[in-house]
């Protein structure tokens, strides 16, 4: 559905200067009905590579196609697009109801008045609607950016860094709502620093360092299992078998690696001693330990 294929961009730094390459070799598939998430340190190129997704930046080589078509501004397509930007700037002097009836008449599909209030109410924003953009705290001013994705159902939708300035409980809203349209059909794509979000909501990512993806691959697939260790974690006591690799102890619990091959042992150990055991898992590594793994071998 989305297709980067060996994209650079090459920003100017001043007279005299060499040029930075923001893209090198960008490639990447996004298919449709995808959750998928861009992620890297800070200069990897992940916002440039979603402006260029965007149409908003024409790269110096390589391609970008949406549904077979290089995206353009003011193309057709772009009416079933939203965009959410990590820093989005208003016209201060509007309404929260104001500013998305704004943004929800660019679309040019004369989208009702209910459907924004619709979207308003979604974000909770029902009793702020009244409320000038200039008094609006920021995470209010992310619901109210949020609010104008939701107005248009888009069939793609682009955040970067969406959940930048919100607090925990409207993060969990906010991950709930992005669930149901991607059920619904809508493909989503994300630049985010907030791994363990990423892992909560996305079906692919994308690794980037250095203007490049360095992995792309299913979230499942990059978390690899390690089928032959266990993590657990049971209640304290001072007599323990040889085969337990204590990872931390508090006043009350231990949580330890055991080999696969000593798993019933373990649980007959508890058994007699008349432990508590609180978890049991296979080692699986987290999308935070793949990717500074990836990130480690690249450098």
């Amino acid at each position: 559905m989305i297709e980067a294929e060996n994209v650079s961009v090459l920003f100017k730094r001043g007279l005299f200067k060499p040029k930075l390459k923001a893209l090198d070799g960008f490639s990447l598939k996004i298919r449709e009905g995808d959750f998928f998430a861009l992620v890297g340190p800070n200069g990897a190129g992940k916002s440039t590579a979603m402006y260029c997704l965007l149409g908003l930046i024409q790269p110096d080589s390589g391609k970008i196609s949406i549904r077979g078509t290089t995206p353009t501004l003011g193309s057709e397509m772009f009416k079933e697009v939203a965009y959410l930007p990590e820093e989005p700037h208003y016209h201060l002097y509007l309404t929260v109801e104001e500013a998305v009836l704004y943004y929800a008449s660019l679309y040019g599909r004369g989208i009702t008045k209910e459907k924004v209030h619709e979207a308003i109410e979604r974000v909770g924003l029902s009793e702020y609607k009244d409320l000038r953009l200039s008094k609006c705290s920021k995470g209010m001013k992310q619901k109210a950016g949020i609010a104008q994705c939701l107005v248009n159902s888009p069939k793609m939708l682009f955040l970067d860094e969406p959940t930048r300035g919100l607090d925990p409980v409207a993060v969990k809203e906010f991950r709930d709502i992005l669930l149901d349209m991607n059920k619904k059909g809508s493909t989503i794509v994300l630049n985010s620093h907030h791994l363990s979000e990423v892992e909560m909501i996305c079906n692919r990512v994308a690794i980037m360092n250095k203007g490049k993806v360095i992995a792309e691959d299913d979230l499942n697939r990059l978390r690899n299992i390690d089928s032959d260790t266990y993590l657990v974690e049971f209640e304290i006591t001072e007599k323990l078998p040889h085969y337990v690799d204590i990872k931390m102890k508090s006043q009350s619990t231990i949580k330890a690696q055991i080999p696969a091959e000593k798993l019933s042992q373990f649980i007959r150990f508890t058994e007699d001693s008349g432990l508590k055991v609180y978890e049991c898992l296979l080692k699986k590594a987290t999308l935070e330990d793949t990717f500074l793994t990836i990130l480690e071998g690249e450098n």
